[in-house]
């Protein structure tokens, strides 16, 4: 491989996922909502999803895949389902949120020289890690649109006769890229006052994320029939 088919693999991938989706979505919700832990396991299991999809583009199988549609399909649905999941929990944690009473400063807590209590994420909002990266690989893998796209990515750069080891660097740049991505967007989310303001209105947090991935699950159920 050349040297401008590495950099076009390189830009395709960059392009691919920084565009806002699933991804970034749950993981900026984990971080925020959770914690920088969660948000960084949210992040690892997406690209653990990632390598999943790129090591199955090297070998082949989802050319194969996107060439059975009924297969294609089961994909697609199984993701619609997950992603609808996902988008009715957030909205029943935004709404559990809403119903909650606000809470009252304590007297003890509350006099002029009182430090703020930082925003607790609403019912439902706590994740963690472990949870986190459990729904950041199914959030991830969950994506059927995935298998178009890498089909794509590959069959238009990478030659059908790439050596093991060219085969190996767009492996290794591919994990490297995406893994610095999706943690720095953990990173961001986790920010101490970003994330303080989103547990203040962490029901509407909830509520939007809810629909959005509702959203996705309808438009990826729609692309199936």
């Amino acid at each position: 491989m050349e040297a401008s088919q590495y950099l076009a693999l390189l830009g395709l991938w960059i392009a691919g996922i920084v565009a806002p989706g699933p991804d970034v979505l749950v993981i900026l919700r984990n971080a925020s909502l959770g914690s920088r832990a969660a948000g960084v396991l949210t992040a690892v299991g997406v690209m653990t999803g990632n390598l999943v999809w790129i090591t199955l583009s090297l070998t082949g199988v989802t050319v194969l895949i996107g060439q059975a549609d009924t297969v294609q399909r089961i994909i697609q649905v199984a993701g619609a389902l997950f992603l609808g999941w996902l988008g009715v929990n957030g909205i029943r944690a935004g709404l559990v949120a809403r119903a909650a009473p606000a809470r009252v400063p304590s007297a003890a807590g509350g006099g002029p020289g009182a430090v703020p209590e930082e925003p607790k994420a609403p019912p439902g909002g706590r994740v963690t890690p472990g949870r986190g990266f459990v729904l950041g690989l199914v959030t991830n893998l969950s994506n059927a649109k995935a298998i178009i796209f890498f089909v794509a990515l590959f069959a238009n750069v990478v030659p059908a006769g790439a050596l093991w080891w060219e085969t190996a660097l767009v492996f290794a740049l591919l994990v490297a890229v995406g893994l610095a991505w999706f943690t720095a967007v953990a990173w961001v989310g986790s920010v101490q006052r970003l994330a303080a303001g989103f547990r203040r209105h962490g029901a509407a947090v909830e509520l939007a994320a809810g629909m959005l991935f509702l959203v996705l699950a309808l438009g990826l159920l729609l692309s199936a029939l």
